[in-house]
């Protein structure tokens, strides 16, 4: 009996509806059928079940497809394509498959139709399904279980979760195939055997994917959350940086009451921020941007070493910085390496005891800036040094329970990575003291010209003339402030705290410059800039968006909004004022 011609005909009626349909290359559905034996019902019952070696993947989207051809390639099987339902099964007619990858929502005959036909048929009826479906289609999920799948992907899929499941899938069949070939007199063991794998296999998929999603959506919501909170964390960090420069341009003078309660009010906001953050820090795996600059690691080192003098000089231990002769520079985040630094001499006065030594060395070797840091505290365990650097990695605890690696050291490595370096710990074993060594690709002559050039910088910006300007922002403190910087400066300032009152004061008082927050209530400041534009075509004054958002989407947005300027909270005084003239580099 001819196989192919069984397996038309054991689609029976299935297909009936399907009669005027055409195949992706051109042939009638009823070609096939026209290859069916008369004598097939006669045996449908006696074939065995068949298993194959390839692989069917069925999406109607070539870009789906070929990122899914890309991460089975390592498992060694053929893949066949399928974009349409009837294509489907056309090739499911030729052959036999090892596995059946199919997309849930495809034209015409859907992809849990397909399924259901699939799992009627004798001869496929054990071809494991993958069904492919969208996150927030949980109902489509389920109804692929019902029908059948041994499991159900959210898309987007990541490659290795996929190919993990492919492979767990197709060892299960060859497992299968191979208990096949036993002997009849065992072949109720290996029906009860088989199905044992089966179950335990669809439970801990079942298992697997409910703990990937609840995940996911821990991510999600941290993701979101980072997100506001970091926006948020700007706003006051604004007004405490203005305050202070306010206050450096008359030192002698007493301290206003209205400063004071500012930087009280902001310090408390900052406080409330912080306590947050620390509720979240053992989730905290998101992005990072860097702001990269040509930056001396020397100035790196002294920023970190000032900031952690307190925590060090607490624990009486002693200090020693070694600096390199000329400055060694690199394209860095300032901020950032920072962070790391103190991160890293944090730690080393954690895990020294009382009166220890620390050593802090940076300069350049061998084409490379490094910063060493070396401590002579309780030392790193031979088994925890290759997972120093992981996330969530915590065995370095004090006796009372507190401290730990934790998330420090995996964002260390995080940031350090991400600017191209290296970070890498020794320790000769516990009690031995330990060494953090961070290398870092040096600057080349451009940035070294760029660092040249920002040396001949003045700390308070350009003196030039007087300008008549408009500062609008919803937070009162930010917008008294920066106005006081101005005025200080010779600047003549009006204050607005909405978008329809800074368009109606610049239309009416035509400044030279304007300062206008994004996140504004009632009217946003992208809006605000393009009423200005449209109004004032003839007199532009310079706009500028000084605002909390500051990833590279966000700039884009400002000066497709009609701004000539986009600048991140918290700003130096320094920025706003080469800000106001144009001269930002």
């Amino acid at each position: 009996m001819d196989f192919r011609a069984h397996r038309v005909h054991s689609w029976g009626p299935m297909l009936s509806g399907l009669k005027s349909g055409v195949s992706d290359d051109g042939r009638s559905l009823s070609s096939y059928e026209l290859e069916q034996d008369a004598d097939a019902d006669a045996d449908a019952d006696v074939l065995p079940t068949s298993y194959g070696r390839d692989i069917l993947v069925v999406d109607d989207h070539q870009t789906n497809l070929i990122a899914i051809r890309a991460a089975l390639q390592p498992l060694g099987r053929s893949l066949v394509l399928a974009r349409s339902s009837i294509e489907v099964l056309g090739r499911l007619l030729e052959q036999d498959f090892a596995l059946i990858l199919l997309d849930v929502s495809m034209p015409g005959m859907d992809g849990l139709e397909i399924a259901r036909l699939v799992r009627a048929r004798d001869r496929s009826r054990a071809t494991p399904i993958l069904c492919m479906t969208g996150s927030s289609q949980g109902e489509a999920m389920l109804r692929g279980y019902e029908l059948g799948a041994f499991d159900c992907l959210a898309t987007p899929i990541r490659p290795e979760v996929l190919r993990a499941k492919a492979s767990a899938f197709i060892q299960l069949q060859d497992l299968a195939i191979e208990l096949q070939h036993k002997t009849l007199e065992v072949r109720q063991a290996r029906a009860y055997a088989h199905e044992l794998i089966a179950q335990r296999e669809r439970f801990a998929t079942a298992v697997l994917e409910q703990q990937r999603q609840q995940a996911a959506e821990t991510d999600r919501r941290k993701d979101e959350f980072l997100a506001i909170l970091s926006h948020e964390l700007r706003n006051p960090l604004q007004p405490l940086q203005t305050a202070v420069e306010v206050l450096e341009h008359d030192p002698r003078a007493p301290v206003p009451a209205r400063v004071r309660g500012i930087i009280q009010r902001q310090v408390h906001h900052i406080t409330r921020l912080v306590d947050d953050l620390l509720d979240i820090a053992r989730l905290n795996a998101g992005k990072l941007e860097l702001r990269r600059e040509p930056v001396a690691l020397e100035a790196i080192v002294q920023e970190a070493v000032q900031s952690c003098r307190t925590t060090i000089e607490a624990r009486k231990h002693q200090l020693e910085v070694e600096l390199g002769g000329a400055p060694t520079i690199i394209d860095g985040d300032p901020i950032r390496l920072v962070q790391v630094v103190c991160n890293l001499l944090n730690n080393a006065a954690k895990y020294t005891d009382s009166g220890g030594l620390i050593r802090v060395a940076c300069g350049a070797h061998c084409g490379e800036g490094f910063i060493r840091i070396t401590d002579t505290g309780k030392g790193i365990s031979p088994i925890l040094l290759p997972s120093i650097f992981d996330m969530f990695v915590q065995e370095r605890t004090t006796p009372d329970g507190a401290g730990g690696l934790g998330l420090g050291l995996g964002l260390v490595k995080r940031v350090v990575e991400m600017h191209g370096g290296t970070v890498c710990a020794n320790s000769a074993g516990p009690k031995q003291g330990s060494t953090f060594e961070i290398l870092l690709g040096l600057a080349d002559q451009r940035g070294l010209d760029a660092f040249q050039l920002s040396l001949t910088r003045t700390p308070t910006g350009p003196q030039e003339r007087p300008l008549r300007a408009v500062v609008c922002d919803d937070a009162p403190d930010l917008c008294e402030l920066v106005a006081d910087l101005l005025r200080l400066r010779g600047h003549e300032v009006i204050v607005v705290e909405d978008g329809p009152a800074a368009i109606a004061t610049i239309c009416q008082e035509r400044p030279d410059v304007a300062l206008i927050d994004i996140g504004l209530p009632e009217m946003d400041g992208y809006e605000v800039a393009r009423q200005i534009r449209r109004a004032l075509t003839e007199v532009r004054p310079r706009l500028i968006a000084m605002t909390g958002y500051g990833q590279a989407s966000d700039r884009a947005a400002a000066f497709d909004a009609g701004f000539d300027d986009h600048i991140v909270k918290p700003a130096s005084a320094d920025k706003i004022l080469r800000a106001l003239y144009g001269t930002q580099d």
